[in-house]
């Protein structure tokens, strides 16, 4: 519960110290005095944005710090970075510079951890509250707390989230797959162009070789005859015809004069050799006579390389790797092809996973929505509405949705929640922004947060001006309802009706002071003959209206006595 709440050179305050009884504590004071800025100024520690307007003139900074004495349970709900003392102690300064510092328990922090901090411990419930149970969006998380489905509701947005991005990437593959669907064909056509022509590497040059040969194919085939006719192709005349003899000669020679016998084998090598020779040119001479058609071929061949080459980057080589690369981008293209069936799969699984998970989100808030109409009802009958009937409908779900196996699937599961009122028997169902009057709003907000604190166990409600709308033996009701709230939880209440103001435990007023020309809120805490005072001034001037005020006093108290006997 909250302690002790400090606030130095905040707007009209310049030190205001607030101690809350732990049960119910009131704030009264005129219109304009300062109660809202207090409220205000704890809206700070529940990480409400700063602005350098909040500072007090004159002043560099404004500090707010709240002090929480903690039960094992309230410590139970808080971040580790919270830490685990018995209190917690959170600070916030902001200065003219546009800084803010966060200190929780004296070391510095962030704004996120002194929310995480804070608000498991605070429900402010602002006179924009009333006006929030007018948004059907605001029923469902109610519905929820009040179901303690407000993980499972949670975890349903995240499944939700998580087939939402599905979705987006699979729109997205679409898209990109459609949009170079004509590139893929163009691919598939080079691809099949280049498979077909079945190029190599250096093909080019060794085609240059063999078609510079065949243009020369008669003169080649002319030149080796002659050569091959004059080393062996006659009888007389020809080369090998006088080696032959000359090799005899040297033979007969060597056997009468044994030195010249290395002259005989060189000249056997030379007709041997040369013999060779003479064969190797007649074979070449039948080979290169024209092949019929190999000129036409090898023409429409380098044409081709030469066609392919200039379209796929000017040379056999760089077609090659255009091809390699086409096949690798088409491979990819199956990927992605593929890449979108697992989406898709997943996005079903996805689906079906959330569906289930809110089938059952589904029949909790069902069953919880009975149970809530009925203690709404026996709340607002302590408040004066015996005759009013409520229930809560379950309208599709709203924003974006999606194709599940039980139904439209939204963010927040397979419906939405209105809360609907009867006020008056005999007239039927209708929703709150069309049915209820300020003074039944203001105690339809105090009937779902009393419920909601014994559901959650709120350690700390305050309520900003809660009787708005209402007063006279209602202000009485309002006053017991809060007082029989601050039981269970810490209640503080800003109110301007005497009825509510005499069953607090602890009663403040606030009041403005101007000094040395500067004016200042200032906070009092009323006892005995002062709080009599207090009340005497909110039911108005002279002697019946301040034994009015001993008269409230004295039954406030006797029906709280009474009350947590009972309890």
């Amino acid at each position: 519960m909250l302690s002790l709440l400090l606030i130095k050179n905040f707007a009209l305050i310049q030190n205001m110290e607030l101690e809350p009884s732990p049960g119910f504590t009131v704030l009264s004071g005129e219109t304009g005095a300062g109660k809202s800025i207090i409220l205000s100024a704890l809206n700070l520690i529940l990480g409400a944005k700063a602005g350098t307007d909040l500072i007090r003139q004159g002043e560099e900074t404004a500090t707010v710090e709240a002090l929480f004495h903690l039960s094992a349970r309230e410590a139970a709900l808080l971040p580790e970075t919270a830490g685990p003392e018995a209190d917690l102690l959170l600070k916030r300064v902001v200065s003219r510079e546009g800084r803010n510092r966060v200190q929780i328990n004296g070391g510095l922090s962030t704004l996120n951890a002194l929310l995480a901090s804070s608000s498991p411990l605070v429900s402010l419930c602002g006179q924009h509250g009333q006006q929030s149970l007018l948004k059907a969006e605001e029923h469902l998380s109610l519905l929820d707390a009040f179901a303690g489905q407000s993980e499972t509701c949670r975890r349903q947005a995240l499944a939700f989230k998580e087939i939402s991005e599905l979705e987006r990437r699979i729109a997205r593959k679409r898209e990109e797959l459609s949009r170079r669907q004509e590139e893929d064909e163009r691919l598939k056509q080079a691809i099949a162009e280049l498979e077909e022509a079945g190029l190599r590497s250096g093909e080019e040059e060794e085609l240059k070789g063999e078609y510079s040969l065949l243009r020369n194919a008669g003169q080649r085939a002319g030149l080796s005859q002659s050569a091959y006719m004059h080393l062996y192709g006659t009888e007389k005349g020809n080369v090998l015809a006088g080696l032959k003899k000359a090799l005899n000669a040297l033979r007969d020679l060597a056997g009468l004069d044994g030195s010249l016998a290395p002259a005989a084998r060189s000249a056997e090598d030379c007709y041997y050799t040369l013999e060779d020779l003479a064969y190797s040119l007649r074979d070449y001479s039948a080979r290169a006579g024209d092949e019929p058609g190999r000129l036409e071929r090898l023409e429409e061949r380098m044409n081709l390389l030469q066609r392919l080459a200039r379209r796929y980057g000017g040379s056999v080589d760089s077609a090659l790797a255009y091809l390699e690369k086409a096949r690798r981008e088409l491979a990819g293209r199956r990927e992605s092809r593929e890449d979108l069936e697992r989406l898709g799969a997943a996005r079903e699984t996805a689906v079906k996973a959330a569906a289930e998970q809110a089938e059952k989100l589904r029949a909790a808030r069902r069953e919880a929505s009975e149970r809530l109409a009925r203690q709404v009802e026996e709340e607002l009958e302590d408040l004066g509405m015996g005759s009013c009937r409520f229930e809560v409908r379950f309208p599709p779900p709203g924003g974006m949705t999606v194709d599940s196996p039980a139904g439209p699937l939204g963010s927040l599961g397979l419906e939405g929640a209105e809360f609907y009122m009867a006020p008056n028997p005999g007239e039927g169902f209708r929703p709150l922004a069309h049915t209820a009057s300020g003074g039944e709003l203001s105690r339809l907000l105090l009937a779902l947060r009393g419920i909601s604190a014994r559901q959650m166990g709120s350690p700390t409600l305050i309520f900003d001006e809660v009787d708005a709308g209402i007063g006279g033996d209602m202000g009485l009701k309002v006053g017991r309802k809060l007082a029989r709230l601050a039981v269970g939880a810490q209640v503080v209440c800003i109110t301007h009706l005497p009825q509510i103001a005499a069953f607090a435990d602890r009663h403040y007023r606030v009041s403005k002071l101007v000094s040395e020309g500067r004016t200042s809120s200032n906070l009092l805490r009323l006892d005995g003959e002062a709080r009599e005072e207090e009340l005497s001034r909110m039911l108005g001037a002279g002697e019946s209206a301040r034994r009015h005020a001993q008269d409230l006093l004295r039954l406030a108290e006797e029906e709280n006595q009474r009350f947590r006997q009972g309890s």
